[in-house]
């Protein structure tokens, strides 16, 4: 006979509603209470009726992330590895489980949405990549849909978490700077995406400090598409050093500058963002922002629980940031040239 939440009750002693809470992961339950229920549970291999808690609590137990990239665009990428991996590191042993979409362009990225408010089959949604004008954001808000956005939320009022992108450009710049380059250029992802346009400002404001003239050229995301647009870019402005939007599209640099027998570093530097396992498959070591994505993802996902669970619901929305980091390594010191 299956067991219940009631004989879960009576077994530990304890109320139903309690045993309601310590399945949730209610921190307010006391610590003797929750053991003693926790011991019951493993000792009676109970296993909770999803079906039955998301028809009582009208909740679904998913949280939704929805990643925009042509086919083949998210298979080698460490950021979206590290984020996915993050969010369900954080919701285990919670209530919750991740639910991920990938759209291939605007219009499938317009139907996924409208499904979701639609059908409601997932409790919140954590947005990334924000646009310049981000009908995401206009469709979530005119629905009171649970949502908490990493990146740049620009003058909406919403809940978000993020870096300092503009720091984090500038910064990367200003390194190559000090480290004797002065050609140096920026290789942004598409435009209106807006932590591409935040790094590039302050890249802008780093070179501009010197007299240099920006050289700013946009890529899609991905290695192959960097790589493409990094040949040209080499061919046509000659830089002596590129700052890249992230890890994965700096390794298309790398393969570029190989194809065209630029040397790194000592031809060309680079810096890039995010500081992923990528930076360690470039013999000299690829100088990167670490933006702490950890962090980002665990403030992301506590605050949208929050909302989900209306536990502030007359919270004013605000904007936390989480500091980031450059960690060099030889792709941005000269002298230290990968041999061939």
């Amino acid at each position: 006979m299956r067991v219940t939440q009631l004989d879960i009750a009576r077994f530990a002693r304890v109320s139903q509603a309690t045993v309601s809470r310590v399945l949730s992961g209610d921190d307010r339950v006391e610590p003797e209470l929750r053991g003693r229920v926790l011991d019951v549970i493993r000792l009676h291999n109970y296993q909770p009726d999803v079906r039955a808690r998301s028809l009582r609590l009208r909740r679904t137990g998913l949280i939704g992330l929805v990643l925009k990239r042509p086919h083949g665009g998210l298979s080698d990428d460490p950021f979206f590895a590290a984020l996915t991996a993050g969010i369900m590191d954080f919701l285990c042993g919670k209530p919750y489980h991740l639910c991920v979409d990938v759209v291939t362009d605007e219009a499938s990225q317009e139907g996924i949405y409208d499904e979701m408010l639609r059908t409601r089959r997932v409790d919140g949604l954590i947005l990334v990549e924000p646009e310049a004008a981000d009908e995401r954001i206009n469709l979530l808000q005119k629905d009171k849909f649970p949502f908490v956005l990493i990146g740049n939320p620009k003058n909406e009022r919403i809940n978000s978490v993020d870096n300092d992108n503009v720091h984090a450009g500038e910064i990367a710049a200003q390194h190559l700077l000090d480290g004797g380059y002065r050609r140096i250029a920026f290789l942004a992802g598409p435009r209106h995406i807006t932590v591409s346009d935040d790094r590039i400002e302050g890249y802008r404001r780093a070179v501009q400090s010197v007299g240099q003239s920006p050289i700013v050229a946009h890529s899609k995301f991905g290695f192959e598409a960097a790589r493409e647009s990094a040949i040209d870019l080499i061919e046509l402005e000659k830089p002596d050093a590129i700052v890249v939007l992230d890890d994965f599209m700096a390794c298309g640099v790398v393969l570029a500058a190989r194809q065209l027998n630029v040397r790194i570093p000592d031809q060309l530097g680079l810096v890039a963002f995010n500081d992923s396992s990528l930076c360690n498959l470039l013999d000299v070591g690829l100088t990167s922002v670490s933006l702490g994505i950890e962090n980002i993802v665990q403030a992301a996902i506590c605050k949208l629980l929050e909302v989900i669970e209306e536990e502030a619901p007359d919270e004013i929305p605000v904007r936390q940031i989480v500091p980031c980091e450059l960690k060099v390594r030889g792709s941005s010191r000269m002298g230290q040239a990968v041999s061939r």
